[in-house]
């Protein structure tokens, strides 16, 4: 017959406290929402052409015919 595992005894420690997910939760959230919002005003400035000298959107100059 083979070795059995034993468990280990357990060792009893107060749980950690509920306000402290709560925050990390919040902060977590908040910083994917930061970076969310930063990620779409970049995304928005490159595709309308905003980051150039002319701030129109740059898909109505291609639209546009050339005198």
């Amino acid at each position: 017959m083979g070795e059995r595992y034993v468990r280990p005894p357990l060792v009893p420690r107060e749980a950690p406290a509920a306000w402290l997910a709560v925050w990390r939760f919040r902060l977590t959230v908040l910083l994917l929402l930061a970076v969310l919002l930063l990620l779409v005003y970049t995304g928005f400035r490159h595709f309308s052409g905003a980051a150039s000298q002319n701030p129109g959107l740059s898909s109505l100059r291609a639209l546009t015919v050339p005198r």
